[in-house]
């Protein structure tokens, strides 16, 4: 899974405001973290079932990560993700271009036999979000 340094760039790259951005909050000590990514996200990513509808990057809240925002400036990514309130890793969020959160949030890895399927409807329900928005 790549990490996302550009907002403006994954935004630009779909013109279209039906796409999701899945992002994973991550830092670099956080086993359960690596569990989320090589288990559940790397399947999802070798399968291409969601890839030209979906966007699937990481975003680490270690010191000293930046990302450019919206606007085009390099902010850290704790202030890029600071109107989601969370510091809990792994987090997953569904976002629309706009940065809105438009499914239930994944926070933690408390149970892993149903994650998969967990990951799965929320990526799915955001996409009903999404056509349901066009």
């Amino acid at each position: 899974m790549d990490k996302i340094t550009s907002w403006s760039r994954i935004t630009s790259q779909y013109h279209d405001s039906g796409h999701l951005v899945v992002v994973m909050v991550d830092q670099e000590d956080c086993p359960y973290c690596r569990q989320v990514e090589e288990e559940f996200f790397s399947a999802i990513l070798a399968s291409g079932q969601y890839r030209d509808i979906v966007s699937i990057g990481k975003i680490s809240i270690d010191a000293g990560e930046t990302i450019i925002d919206q606007d085009g400036q390099e902010v850290s990514t704790r202030e890029f993700l600071a109107e989601y309130g969370t510091d809990w890793t792994p987090t997953v969020l569904f976002l629309d271009h706009q940065k809105r959160e438009i499914a239930d949030r994944l926070t933690g890895l408390l149970t892993p036999d149903y994650y998969a399927y967990y990951l799965e409807r929320s990526i799915n329900s955001a996409i009903r979000h999404l056509q349901n928005q066009s």
